[in-house]
């Protein structure tokens, strides 16, 4: 199984400690010990490598194929919220049909906004 720094330096195809302290603005130094002594580094650190690699923490900690319990139930839970949504859509009247067909687009505006303001950080 391979340790966390050893998926890290493979899914950023860093060849070099020095690439990749400048990839995670670190000095090399203190990257190096992280790596020698399989520490985790700060969680800025973290959020960066987990942004640049685009896997959750658990993923990096666990391997490729961690699967989070919790999406997963989101994931299950998703037809049934369909099916729900679907009977409140069929008892509207013209005019709610009206002001929810309004309001998506804003819904899905704010859903975008605040995905990029999580990447962002």
């Amino acid at each position: 199984m391979q340790t966390f720094w050893e998926r890290v330096i493979l899914l950023l195809q860093s060849p070099s400690v020095v690439e990749l302290a400048s990839m995670l603005e670190v000095k090399r130094s203190t990257l190096s010990s992280w790596i020698h002594t399989d520490r985790r580094p700060p969680m800025k650190v973290l959020m960066k490598i987990s942004k640049l690699t685009g896997l959750n923490l658990n993923q990096l900690e666990y391997g490729f194929d961690y699967k989070d319990n919790e999406e997963e139930e989101v994931a299950e839970n998703l037809p049934q919220q369909k099916k729900q949504l679907s009977a409140m859509i069929e008892d509207l009247n013209e005019e709610e049909l009206i002001i929810l067909k309004s309001f998506l687009p804003y819904l899905r505006k704010q859903s975008l906004r605040n995905r990029t303001r999580k990447e962002r950080s």
